[in-house]
């Protein structure tokens, strides 16, 4: 299992929600730069980008996105706003390794088969926020009457090569992360999941790699020094 620091940007600004809501706003860096850095020197495999502006239809942070992907020497997973073929073949010829498809999925999943097919489920991933039970899109505010496990799975068989899983209940909360709905999620699909949301101690991330996830996004634990990067990374390598 891989750990992935996540980099919310809101205003160009590296910044945490509570519960997904833009009126809870915690800044941690005026610089994302600054925090990147701090992670890929602590040894970051991959990075979690959220643009906020962009889901929450406000503007864009692409200037502070393709700053970020020209400093960096790993990889890195775009969300935030994706809803037509050029805002993602624009994300991808800045260089970003996988883009993430959150309310294209429900609203346009002819967008998501089409990038699936062309730049190969690798680089396409699929984001599922759920609130008290249910899928939620459009920057968390509209709430759908489907059940997050078949959604997955319809976003499997549109060619989608990885699940991102985060429960807005738990986010930027540290309470824990969402155990039980993330392992029916495993046991549910053939491709891979990565696990975002509540976590708040190295126990998470071990708990979560005896799941099976594939990642485990981790924001606020780390910018509150719960623990280090180095820490949650040694603990999902030596889960068995």
């Amino acid at each position: 299992m891989i750990v992935i620091p996540s980099i919310d940007l809101l205003r160009g600004k590296c910044v945490r929600l509570f519960q997904g809501d833009p009126s809870q706003v915690r800044e941690y860096y005026q610089d994302p730069e600054e925090a990147v850095e701090l992670f890929q020197s602590q040894g970051a495999s991959m990075l979690h980008i959220v643009d906020l502006d962009a889901a929450l239809g406000l503007g864009d942070n692409l200037n502070v996105i393709s700053r970020i992907i020209k400093s960096v020497k790993i990889g890195t997973q775009v969300g935030g706003g994706i809803r037509s073929m050029e805002k993602a073949k624009k994300l991808l010829n800045l260089g970003v390794s996988r883009i993430v498809f959150g309310t294209a999925c429900i609203r346009m999943p002819e967008l998501v088969y089409e990038a699936s097919s062309i730049f190969g489920k690798d680089r396409v991933a699929a984001a599922i926020d759920v609130r008290n039970g249910s899928p939620t899109i459009e920057g968390w505010k509209s709430k759908l009457s489907l059940e997050y496990v078949e959604v997955a799975k319809r976003l499997e068989n549109l060619g989608v090569g990885t699940i991102i899983f985060t429960s807005v209940n738990a986010d930027g909360t540290l309470r824990g992360p969402a155990l039980i709905d993330v392992k029916r999620l495993v046991r549910s699909l053939s491709i891979p999941v990565i696990a975002s949301g509540g976590i708040r101690d190295l126990d998470d991330i071990r708990e979560l790699a005896k799941i099976g996830v594939q990642g485990v996004i981790v924001g606020t634990a780390l910018y509150e020094k719960r623990f280090t990067l180095a820490e949650a990374m040694r603990i999902a390598r030596n889960v068995s």
